[in-house]
């Protein structure tokens, strides 16, 4: 009886760790606990059981034309969120400014981060982006290395995209006193120890760096696809 007892124990504990394994392979990851910004992020972290990261700057034009794809296919981009349930973080930088010295890195990226504080990061990327197109890239400034420097930027070129989008006082105290210098300067250093490059991205296990300007949705697409595996 006592050897019976003893077997049916062991079955058991053994019962006991097998669905201990299964219950820890079924929980959902914490993917909220992974986001530097929330305000920076799209698809919802509560519900999202893949965490994807693009660390940028608004001075690095592939960062951009990457951006763009993402911006002029919105709705397919969104739906690409829901459907796999993916919190979509872009981790802004001045890294170009701190490894390079392109100096209007430094108040772009402050400008991005003092619109996060009024919950408008996404309003503003998406201006900044058009702006810089339509202003530089577009009338050959700026595009890539080999192209022509962007020069004669003033620091409020950053500042008046957020006056354009309805950011007021708060924003103009943020920008004009440098209040988020300190949340660049942390989060582009912690990048820096990640992103080889930037572009730099982090789609779950799949990471990657660099983009080029010819590459469109389908691309991007590809690209997002390999973090599901």
């Amino acid at each position: 009886m006592k050897k019976i007892a003893r077997i049916a124990a062991l079955v058991g504990v053994f019962a006991l760790i097998l669905v201990a394994i299964a219950s820890s392979s079924l929980k959902t990851p914490d993917v909220s606990a992974e986001i530097w910004n929330t305000t920076m992020v799209m698809g919802d972290p509560a519900t999202a059981i893949r965490h994807y990261v693009v660390y940028t700057d608004l001075m690095c034009p592939y960062c951009n034309y990457y951006g763009k794809v993402i911006m002029d296919n919105d709705a397919d981009f969104q739906k690409y969120l829901e459907d796999n349930k993916i919190a979509y973080e872009v981790r802004v930088t001045d890294m170009l400014y701190e490894s390079s010295g392109v100096e209007m890195s430094l108040p772009a990226a402050e400008g991005a981060y003092c619109a996060a504080r009024e919950n408008r990061f996404w309003d503003y990327y998406h201006a900044a982006l058009t702006h810089i197109f339509k202003n530089y890239y577009e009338k050959g400034y700026g595009y890539s290395k080999t192209a022509p420097a962007i020069s004669g930027m003033a620091r409020d070129y950053w500042y008046n995209i957020g006056k354009e989008i309805g950011l007021e006082e708060d924003f103009k105290k943020c920008f004009s006193d440098n209040l988020a210098a300190a949340d660049v300067q942390q989060n582009t250093y912690k990048a820096g120890a990640v992103a080889a490059g930037l572009p730099y991205f982090a789609f779950g296990k799949f990471q990657t760096g660099g983009f080029d300007p010819s590459w469109d949705w389908t691309t991007v697409k590809s690209m997002l696809n390999q973090g599901l595996k």
